[in-house]
């Protein structure tokens, strides 16, 4: 995780936070038998005050294939490294991302430590 990160992409193709960017890197792993599509538009970041955030998918589009979080297709016992960006309020404590595999699914939530 990074937090602080005031702009995102290059000088001619960027985006620049309302407050601050935060990256959460993950590594998304195809345990199924078929291939899924990982997107960062089915994560959600939790702060301590409970408030939700969702991604920024404007700031994903800029990453290009470095964020590898935008439709990314993974085929079985394939994984790939992604980055979720999020734009939240400078000052914020982070209490937890939660994952999902689709829109539908359960999801998992892990833990930030309130950083």
């Amino acid at each position: 995780m990074k937090k602080g990160v005031k702009r995102v992409g290059d000088e001619y193709f960027g985006s620049t936070a309302q407050g601050q960017y935060v990256l959460i890197y993950v590594t998304v792993e195809n345990i199924g038998d078929k291939a899924r599509t990982f997107t960062a538009g089915n994560q959600t970041l939790y702060d301590t005050k409970g408030r939700k955030f969702d991604t920024d998918g404007g700031a994903t589009v800029m990453m290009g294939e470095k964020s590898r979080s935008f439709l990314e297709q993974i085929n079985p016992g394939n994984s790939v490294h992604g980055i979720l960006i999020f734009d939240v309020p400078r000052g914020i404590r982070l209490k937890a991302v939660e994952l999902h595999d689709s829109v539908f699914s359960g999801g998992v939530t892990v833990p930030l430590g309130n950083r």
